[in-house]
């Protein structure tokens, strides 16, 4: 049995109006600019948090398993970092691009750079022991194991 979480279809308008936000302040459109000091900057959103986005994940269990698939795109995976400290695991890294500034006029930004971090509780049968981690076409997957389950019941000899 797998069990699959969602977002909940209720904030759909509200994420939209969020990215819409959000790609404002990454526009590079002088008229849309808050102030003169964001005008020059080819991403306006560093100014409020420094350049950072937030990592999209998905968390599935199966019968031996949990895992954990994490959008990483563009992001190499020798700046991913993976840690578990008190049954939470926390995901981090740094998205940057190499551009040389010439007399370029850039219509559209979109692509983001920055740093990120995401954590999450894992469940309480989860083996932090027991940790796989692969990476592939911008795809982190991630196989939490479970801890073996015990009947509960401890067998005692008679002397």
């Amino acid at each position: 049995m797998a069990i699959y979480i969602k977002r909940d279809p209720t904030f759909s308008e509200f994420d939209r109006l969020l990215n819409a936000h959000l790609n404002s302040l990454t526009s590079t459109n002088d008229t849309d600019a808050v102030d003169s000091s964001t005008s020059t900057n080819p991403n306006k959103l560093s100014k409020y948090w420094g350049g950072s986005f937030n990592a999209r994940l998905d968390l599935t269990e199966t019968p031996s398993s949990y895992l954990v698939h994490a959008d990483l795109p563009g992001i190499p995976k020798e700046q991913v970092q993976i840690s578990v400290k008190d049954d939470i695991l926390t995901l981090s890294g740094e998205r940057s691009q190499q551009r040389e500034e010439k007399d370029e006029h850039r219509h559209i930004v979109e692509r983001s750079q920055g740093k990120f971090s995401r954590s999450l509780r894992l469940p309480r049968d989860a083996n932090v022991e027991d940790v796989k981690a692969t990476m592939e076409h911008g795809v982190l997957e991630l196989v939490v194991g479970k801890k073996v389950k015990e009947d509960g019941a401890k067998k005692i000899t008679i002397q």
